[in-house]
């Protein structure tokens, strides 16, 4: 019984059918397959595959909680989930209603109930521990339908285990209010399936329809949640096209445009039903949602921030350009490598399948990264991304493997492992260092700050002096992202001071009444304060990263 279990989750040495690619071949076979007339194997051996694979599958789902456990239960916040707790709790549906008008109704929804169910900062480490196990079954999911695909187990680890540890996957772990992130990617991975189903005969049943309105419902939902992940369905679908092969290429050019179809029809769904929303006055919609104009200058932004950000797997981008060439360095390796697997995949395979390589290389990223390529802002940042990491992903992999297909299989396992170690420690040591230390230095003064406010002396008056981005606490700074500050802005300071009386006095009503607060980036000349909170000694605190 285990071991049919595992065997459905794809954890043992046969290749699982998958509807629709049938016809599809492993990169490089990892197992020999028994031979029919071979008896089974002994209980003993059974039992003991069904053990390892049990591991396999357990160290897959935990190693984001493993890799970012030091910033998950790290005391801090960041930015808005300061703001968002407090509204969560002392204005039901303001968060519903503020991402409803962002399109993102569900996202809503899913924060404010999961906000409700916490009261203080310390308890965001729940919510950051649920980001982890989403992050978690992300690369679960996606081992098990890469193995479906037809991947082998090393290319499959691989893989699902680089997805939980990428940059993007980082900014999810350590930024609480990010977690239905995971979400909307589940929701499109668990589309791709129903979908291939769907259309892998070709012919029109009740069944095959059944599973076809499943699938955009599914992706429509997952744009509901948070319109960029509803991408992440491309993710198995580039691993699909990767290993897809056939006498008639012009069959798989159908059948990529029937899952383009397919994406197209669910992001469709979500649009029209925000825009019904919208116009029943349900919604009120943002006037950040407009759509892009100049296509060209969008283009070459494409190409200049989001994809070298995408490429660049182990140095993330820093504003201030300390680590600029180590950044593009990684870049362009990673582009050189796939460069190099489009070459030899035509010269192994021949000038189709060369051609379908590299179409789909300079197609599907893009398509990837198609929600902010078509909305009217510019602003690359990693959380942004995580489809068009994963769809290059899907490349770079299967580059690696025709690149270095001659070496033994121990050196490429080798590669492989040291590959996901270094990848382990740099995402926990990021995430900790970038994230929650510079976050938690901030809230620490904050906090300590409210410690000294005396409520039964009158109506002490209180003000914070903001920090300006050269008193930032660490050596990098990427955007609102990595290393950035919360309290340098016009209303953070406001909600960090009032959440850290509120952790301090739960009992007290009405606190916010007992005391006057003002900040701003220099001490007024006029006028007297109780207290003064510098935020400028967090340049104090800086720490090389």
């Amino acid at each position: 019984m285990i071991f049919r279990l595992l065997n459905w989750l794809g954890f043992t040495g046969d290749r699982l059918a998958f509807p629709g690619l049938a016809d599809a071949n492993e990169i490089e076979a990892d197992v020999q397959l028994v031979p029919p007339s071979n008896p089974d194997r002994p209980p003993r051996k059974v039992r003991r595959s069904a053990i390892l694979a049990l591991i396999a599958a357990v160290l897959i789902f935990l190693t984001p909680l493993a890799a970012y456990r030091p910033a998950i239960f790290h005391y801090y916040g960041l930015r808005d989930s300061y703001s968002n707790l407090r509204e969560a709790h002392e204005e039901p549906g303001k968060l519903i209603q503020f991402c409803a008008s962002h399109a993102r109704p569900i996202y809503g929804w899913l924060l404010e109930t999961s906000l409700r169910r916490i009261d203080t900062i310390r308890q965001l480490q729940w919510i950051r521990m649920l980001s982890a196990l989403l992050l978690g079954a992300i690369s679960f999911v996606s081992y098990r339908l890469l193995r479906r695909i037809g991947w082998t187990v090393g290319s499959s680890l691989l893989l699902a285990l680089w997805l939980g540890l990428l940059p993007s996957a980082q900014v999810i772990a350590g930024w609480a209010i990010c977690w239905p992130y995971g979400v909307a990617a589940l929701l499109a991975l668990g589309a791709f399936p129903l979908a291939e189903a769907a259309l892998a005969t070709g012919r029109l049943t009740a069944g095959n329809a059944g599973k076809f309105v499943a699938s955009v419902g599914l992706l429509a939902a997952s744009a509901l949640v948070y319109q960029p992940n509803a991408l992440f369905y491309l993710v198995p679908l580039t691993a699909a096209l990767i290993v897809r092969h056939g006498p008639r290429q012009r069959d798989q050019v159908r059948w990529m445009f029937r899952h383009v179809a397919v994406v197209t029809a669910g992001l469709s769904l979500a649009y029209a039903f925000m825009r019904v929303c919208y116009g029943l006055g349900v919604f009120q919609p943002s006037a950040r949602i407009a759509f892009e104009q100049q296509w060209a200058g969008k283009l070459w932004w494409f190409i200049t921030e989001p994809l070298p950000n995408a490429l660049s797997l182990f140095v993330i981008n820093d504003n201030q350009g300390h680590d600029r060439a180590a950044y593009l360095a990684g870049a362009l390796a990673a582009g050189g490598f796939l460069v190099a697997g489009v070459v030899l995949e035509w010269r192994h395979r021949g000038r189709s399948r060369g051609l379908v390589w590299l179409a789909g290389l300079m197609g599907l990223p893009v398509f990837a990264f198609a929600i902010s390529l078509l909305a009217a802002e510019r602003y690359a940042t990693y959380r942004t991304i995580f489809p068009l990491t994963g769809v290059l992903l899907c490349w770079l992999i299967a580059s690696l493997r025709l690149s270095f297909g001659r070496l033994g299989s121990r050196v490429r396992r080798t590669g492989a492992l040291l590959l996901m170690g270094i990848a382990l420690l740099v995402a926990r040591h990021r995430t900790y260092a970038l994230l929650a230390v510079p976050q938690g230095n901030e809230w620490a003064l904050v906090l300590d700050g409210a410690k000294k406010v005396r409520l039964e002396t009158g109506r002490p008056s209180i003000f914070l002096i903001e920090p300006t981005p050269d008193d930032i606490s660490t050596t990098t700074i990427y955007h609102d992202e990595f290393g950035s500050l919360s309290t340098n802005s016009d209303w953070v300071p406001k909600e960090m001071f009032k959440r850290a009386m509120h952790d301090l006095h739960p009992q007290v009503p009405r606190l916010d009444q007992r005391y006057r607060f003002a900040s701003g980036p220099r001490l007024p000349e006029a006028g007297r304060f109780d207290l003064v909170i510098d935020l400028r000694e967090l340049g104090n605190l800086r720490t090389e990263n």
